[in-house]
């Protein structure tokens, strides 16, 4: 037993205090996650170090001894994780669960999902299906019929295969995902349409995406709220869902990252007490993980806690992301989701990898 100092630099481009927290994670017993041990601890060395822009890098450490090194990174009062895969376990999950039939996969939704796991896991070079793709990409993209949802999943894929798409073909789906805004009755409207806008800002610097209404927008988007912080999918259904919180805050942080000009900051201040109304919400387990659940049954498609609380993570770090302000949210609860996430283990199917994967991955880009 030890108690000892780790020195890593971090490449970060802020000087805040910051916090770490170092927990182990047994490959043998996926439920557990190690504190430290208390003989070793004292007030003098705990097992909280405070640091300015300090990471601990153990992934190979971790691939040898078979454990996971997460790390919560304390900024102000809002944390995040830092995931590493612990061993090529995940990858060679990903490779069995993301098998494209025929050198390519049944939807672009499935494929997106396929290139963004792999592109965090470090193996994108392992999918190979590019050729097989990026055909259907094109067609949906140049089709006037495609729908919101189509031509997002086709601009997800295309920002990571880089098919070949011309200005013209871009332009002409702005003014089709501007007209929609205007039009749009529902969350999910909303939600494909202006996260069409984000992906194609993205990829092109030609086309002007921008939205000059967007305090209006962002208020039409707020009225679907609930009093819990929980959202509504239409101003026709009474019912409040925990995964379309996350859709709302995924679109409200594009609301603000497309604006023409600062968003009034009455409304960010009213959709930051929703973010802590619904992290009042959050429920725990008796190990410490917290997860957010789904009541909602009637919703498009039946979400799990898994899905409900990824939603939830996405949301969050991509409103945190696109704001300068801070969060007063519980740091037990922001460790508890990742002991959450962490406590699965391996999912066993594609989607809830996929799910797992991305929200690890949201959690340590907004550390």
């Amino acid at each position: 037993m030890m108690n000892t100092e780790v020195w890593s630099i971090e490449c970060y481009p802020h000087e805040e205090l910051r916090v770490s927290i170092v927990v182990f994670f047994n490959s043998s017993n996926r439920q557990r996650l190690d504190e430290p041990l208390p003989e070793p601890v004292s007030p003098e060395k705990s097992s909280f170090s405070t640091i300015y822009n300090i990471r601990l890098h153990a992934k190979g450490m971790a691939r040898n001894l078979g454990f996971l090194v997460l790390i919560l990174s304390v900024i102000f009062v809002c944390e995040a994780v830092i995931f590493h895969p612990i061993s090529e376990s995940h990858r060679f999950a990903a490779l069995e669960l993301f098998t494209p039939l025929h050198g390519s996969f049944g939807s672009l939704e499935e494929a997106s999902e396929a290139l963004r796991t792999f592109e965090i896991l470090g193996i994108g070079k392992e999918l190979n299906i590019r050729d097989s793709t990026c055909p259907s990409v094109v067609d949906t993209l140049g089709s006037s019929s495609s729908s919101l949802k189509d031509l997002f999943y086709a601009l997800r894929v295309n920002k990571l295969l880089k098919c070949e798409t011309n200005e013209e073909v871009f332009a002409g789906i702005v003014t089709k995902l501007k007209a929609s805004i205007h039009e749009a009755n529902s969350l999910l409207d909303f939600y494909y349409s202006i996260g069409s806008l984000r992906l194609i800002k993205d990829q092109t610097s030609e086309v002007d995406v921008f939205l000059v209404d967007a305090d209006e927008f962002f208020k039409s988007i707020k009225a679907l709220s609930q009093s819990d912080g929980r959202w509504r999918y239409s101003s026709n259904n009474p019912a409040s869902s925990t995964y379309a919180a996350g859709l709302a805050l995924e679109t409200l942080a594009g609301v603000v990252s497309l604006a023409t000009s600062e968003i009034d900051q009455s409304l960010i201040g009213t959709l930051k007490n929703d973010i802590v109304k619904l992290f009042d919400s959050a429920e725990k387990y008796d190990d410490g993980s917290y997860y957010f659940d789904e009541k909602l049954v009637d919703a498009p498609e039946h979400q799990g806690p898994l899905s409900a609380t990824s939603s939830v993570v996405h949301g969050l770090t991509a409103f945190a992301t696109s704001t300068s302000e801070s969060l007063n949210l519980p740091g037990a609860k922001i460790l508890g989701l990742a002991k959450f996430f962490l406590g699965i283990g391996i999912p066993g199917n594609a989607k809830d990898f996929y799910n797992q994967i991305d929200a690890l991955a949201c959690l340590e880009s907004n550390r």
